[in-house]
This record gives C-alpha cells, sequence and structure tokens, in this order.
C-alpha cells in the first residue's frame, strides 16, 4: 500500500554559506513542499555561518547530522590539524548550544510513511559515500557498482528511497525498484558548476520522482564576506567562485 502524494525538499551540505542557502530557501518556497530535510555539514565553511544557522533552523526541517557537525563541539585542538583553524574561528561565531546540538543529531532518519531513508553519507556512517567510491591514494572517484551499494545497505534495506549528501556531487540512481539520490550541496559543489544544488523529492501516484534542481545566487557577495571577517581559511572563496569538477569513472 503506498501513501497520498507529497512534496519533500531536500538540502544538504550548505556548509555556512548565507548566500547560497538563502537562494535554495527562495526556490524550495515556490515549490510549496510538504516536509523539508536537512542531510547536514550545515555550518562548517565561511561565509557567513550564523546566518547560515538561523536560515537553516526557520525550516523546521528534519534533520540528519553531518560529519562535519560531529566535530563542531570538539576544542580546536582534537581537531585535525588541517581542519584547526577554521574550527576555532566557528567557536567565536557559533553559540556552544547551537554546536551541541548539531553534533548530536541523529545518524539518519525515517520519513514518508516509511518509504525513504535519509542520511548524510551513508545509513552507518556520515564520513562514507554510499553512491561514490574515492580513492584517496589515487584521488579519483568513481561511481560504486550496483552489488557495493547493496552491501552497503545489507543492514538497511527494506526502503524505496534513500537520501544521501556529503560528495557534494548530485546523483541519482536506480537499483531494482530502489531510488538512490546524493542531493547534491548547497555549497561547494565539485561538478565544476557554481550554482547551489537541492532536490526536490515527490511521491505520486505511489511512485517516486526525484527532481535535481541548481539554483544561482551571489557568489562575490559570499567570497566578499569571507574576505571582510578575517575568516582563516581564504581556499573556501575559490571553491565557491570557481568550484572544481572532479570527473568521475564509471564503474
Amino acid at each position: 500500500m503506498t501513501g497520498s502524494d507529497l512534496r519533500i525538499a531536500v538540502l544538504s551540505d550548505v556548509h555556512g554559506n548565507a548566500f547560497a542557502a538563502e537562494a535554495v530557501l527562495r526556490d524550495m518556497q515556490q515549490c510549496s513542499p510538504d516536509l523539508t530535510v536537512n542531510l547536514g555539514d550545515q555550518v562548517w565553511g565561511q561565509a557567513d555561518p550564523l546566518r547560515a544557522l538561523e536560515l537553516q533552523r526557520g525550516l523546521n526541517a528534519l534533520e540528519v547530522r553531518g560529519n562535519n557537525d560531529e566535530v563542531l563541539a570538539l576544542p580546536a585542538d582534537e581537531l585535525p590539524s588541517h581542519k584547526r583553524a577554521v574550527g576555532a574561528w566557528l567557536t567565536e561565531q557559533l553559540p556552544l548550544a547551537e554546536r551541541k546540538r548539531l553534533a548530536a543529531l541523529p545518524l539518519r532518519a525515517v520519513l514518508a510513511d516509511g518509504e525513504v531513508l535519509a542520511s548524510h553519507g551513508t545509513p552507518a556512517s556520515p564520513w562514507n559515500s554510499l553512491l561514490i567510491h574515492y580513492d584517496s591514494s589515487t584521488q579519483r572517484a568513481r561511481r560504486r557498482t550496483e552489488d557495493e551499494i547493496a552491501g552497503r545497505l545489507q543492514d538497511f534495506g527494506g526502503y524505496r528511497v534513500y537520501l544521501v549528501g556529503h560528495m557534494h556531487r548530485a546523483d541519482t540512481r536506480t537499483i531494482g525498484d530502489t531510488l538512490l539520490v546524493n542531493v547534491g550541496p548547497v555549497n561547494w559543489p565539485n561538478d565544476g558548476d557554481p550554482r547551489a544544488a537541492w532536490l526536490l523529492l515527490e511521491r505520486r501516484g505511489g511512485m517516486w520522482h526525484a527532481e535535481h534542481r541548481r539554483v544561482a545566487y551571489d557568489y562575490q557577495a559570499a567570497a566578499r564576506w569571507i574576505r571582510e571577517s578575517g575568516a582563516p581559511d581564504r581556499e573556501e572563496i575559490e571553491l565557491i567562485l570557481e568550484p572544481k569538477d572532479d570527473i568521475l569513472q564509471d564503474s
């Protein structure tokens, strides 16, 4: 038995970019969703992260935690060396109570009458990827095979739709009757397109449909905010203005 028609707005990986989040939220509102889901990594970034957090809180979304959310409440000296400068800066930008709340969000969430499972990376870990395999030794990425994906879902089977983020690249796979979707990132896309991404997921007549949406925003304003704020990692400006295009190899 299938449920009634449903429109779900899904966003992921805002990474503290209030300018991108604002544009995405405007586009979402025009689509009149019944429910909003946030797949995590909400504030680890430098383009006005406090305002980005406030915008996301205003959604009253169903939230799961991302890998960067997990470390928000840690002291900066306990972070990996490459994260310490931004981590220390974020402790000055964001209230401790909010950082603790984000770090304690659930790993996954079930929605839509039990038909949809939402998580950041995989249902088991926000640090891994469901649809993409990344080889750190060669710095190359490829789409996972159907068998690999099935293996990762063996303890979390039975859902019609799986929603993930984390890898900053929108993708949709259909395996049998199962729809698997990486919703794409609001911030730092790695497909060469600077526009913010989000997903409109719809159940119509008992069938699920995924529409990837892209939204332009004021990239220069985001970069200017980073420069003027004294944020420590200026490489983020390049990620916003000139996003990389990580070429995926087919399995």
